[in-house]
C-alpha cells in the first residue's frame, strides 16, 4: 500500500477535516525547525534547556538563514578568478564550452555549475626532437628519434627544436587531448622530418640545404596539426645537429673536408677568372682605342701634308727660284740642326779662337 493511503505513515501529519478525506495539510516549517533545534541540543539557538522545550523558532530560523546566506555569498565569491597576461581562460558549463575570457579579473558561476581551464596561449613552447636537455646542463641523445634514412639510402643523425604556441584555445581543448598535446606535436614533427629527409640527399642535408629542410619540416608539421584541428601554430623549426652515425663519423668528416677543399679551389679559380677576364677585356679595349687613335693621327697627318704640298705648289708656280731656294735652306736647316760638327770657313779660321770641346764626341773640322 502506498504511504499516502496509510494515515499512520503520512509524513505531513493527519489529514484535515472530520470526513477522513485524502486532503493533506502543508508542513509546519516552524515545528520542523523547533524539532531540529531540540534534536541537536540547541545548536541553532534555544533548544531544550534544563528539560524545558523553550526557544524561539524565529531566532533559530533567522540564524540558519544568515548562515545559509553567508555560505551562498562565499560560494558566489569562489567564482572570481584572474587570467594572466599570457593566458586565455575557457569557461565550461557542465563540461560544455560556454565562453572564452581574456586576461584580467573575471567571474564565472561557481562549481559545480561552471569550471575554468586556463591555457598559456601567448607563451611560445619549446620541444626537442632527437635529444633531451636537463637543468644541470646534461644532454642525452635519443637515437630512436634522431636516426633517419636519406634519399640515397644513408643514415643521418638529426637533432632539432620545434617552437609552437596555441593559436585556437577552443580547438586545443576540444579537438585533441590537451594532456597529450606535446606528444601530438612530437609525433607530427618526427613524421614530417622523416618524410623530408627521405626525399633529400645526405650531402644536401649536411651542407647547403638545411634551411630548405627546416622550412619543409615546419610546413609538414603544420599541415598535420591543421588536419587534426589542433589549434596549434608552429613558429620555427631549427636543426641543431646534423651528422652521420657515430660509427662512420670519421669517414664522413674526411668526405666533408674534401668537399670543402673542392669548393674552396673552385671559388679561388672563379675569383682568379673574375680578376683576369676584366683586365684582359680592359687591355683589349685599350689596344682598340690606341689603334683607332693612331689611324686617325696618320690620316690627319697625311691630309695635312697633302694640304701643305698643295700650298707649296701654288707658291712654287708663282716664284719657282725663290721657292726652290727657300725649300733648300729650310731643308738644310732641318737636317743640320742636329749635327755635332762645327765647320769653319778657312778664310776666317785664323780669326776665330780655337775651341776644343773635350767633353764632346764631335770633331772640329777646318776647311
Amino acid at each position: 500500500m502506498p504511504w499516502n493511503q496509510d494515515q499512520n505513515n503520512n509524513p505531513w501529519g493527519k489529514p484535515s477535516g472530520s470526513g477522513g478525506g485524502n486532503k493533506q495539510t502543508p508542513p509546519d516549517l516552524d515545528k520542523m525547525l523547533k524539532d531540529l533545534n531540540d534534536r541537536f541540543g540547541g545548536f541553532f539557538g534555544g533548544g531544550n534547556q534544563g528539560g524545558s522545550n523553550g526557544g524561539s523558532p524565529e531566532v533559530s530560523r533567522g540564524f540558519l538563514m544568515t548562515v545559509i546566506g553567508l555560505a551562498f555569498v562565499a560560494w558566489l565569491a569562489s567564482g572570481f578568478y584572474i587570467v594572466a597576461a599570457d593566458e586565455e581562460a575557457v569557461v565550461l558549463r557542465f563540461g560544455q564550452h560556454s565562453d572564452t575570457k581574456s586576461p584580467g579579473l573575471n567571474w564565472h558561476l561557481p562549481y559545480p555549475i561552471e569550471t575554468v581551464e586556463k591555457i598559456p596561449t601567448l607563451a611560445v613552447q619549446r620541444l626537442t626532437i632527437g635529444f633531451r636537455s636537463f637543468a644541470d646542463g646534461r644532454v642525452r641523445k635519443m637515437p630512436q628519434e634522431s636516426l633517419m634514412l636519406t634519399k640515397d639510402e644513408n643514415i643521418v643523425d638529426i637533432s632539432f627544436v620545434v617552437q609552437y604556441r596555441i593559436s585556437d584555445i577552443e580547438k586545443y581543448l576540444f579537438q585533441i587531448d590537451a594532456t597529450q598535446a606535446v606528444q601530438t606535436v612530437r609525433d607530427a614533427a618526427e613524421s614530417s622530418i622523416r618524410e623530408v629527409i627521405g626525399s633529400t640527399l645526405i650531402d644536401d642535408v649536411m651542407t647547403d640545404k638545411k634551411a630548405e629542410v627546416e622550412a619543409k619540416t615546419r610546413e609538414g608539421i603544420q599541415q598535420i596539426l591543421d588536419t587534426y584541428d589542433a589549434g596549434i601554430r608552429i613558429t620555427t623549426v631549427t636543426l641543431k645537429d646534423v651528422q652521420p652515425p657515430e660509427r662512420v663519423s670519421k669517414e664522413f668528416k674526411d668526405v666533408a673536408s674534401a668537399r670543402e677543399d673542392k669548393e674552396r679551389a673552385k671559388n679561388e679559380a672563379e675569383a682568379y677568372a673574375n680578376s683576369i677576364i676584366p683586365n684582359a677585356r680592359g687591355e683589349a679595349k685599350k689596344k682598340i682605342l690606341e689603334a683607332e687613335a693612331y689611324a686617325r693621327e696618320v690620316e690627319d697627318r697625311a691630309i695635312g701634308e697633302a694640304d701643305r704640298f698643295n700650298s707649296l705648289l701654288q707658291e712654287y708656280k708663282k716664284a719657282p727660284e725663290v721657292t726652290r731656294k727657300r725649300l733648300y735652306l729650310e731643308t738644310m736647316e732641318e737636317v743640320l740642326a742636329g749635327a755635332d760638327k762645327v765647320i769653319v770657313d778657312a778664310k776666317i779660321a785664323d780669326q776665330v779662337l780655337p775651341y776644343l770641346p773635350l767633353n764632346s764626341a764631335g770633331k772640329v773640322e777646318v776647311k
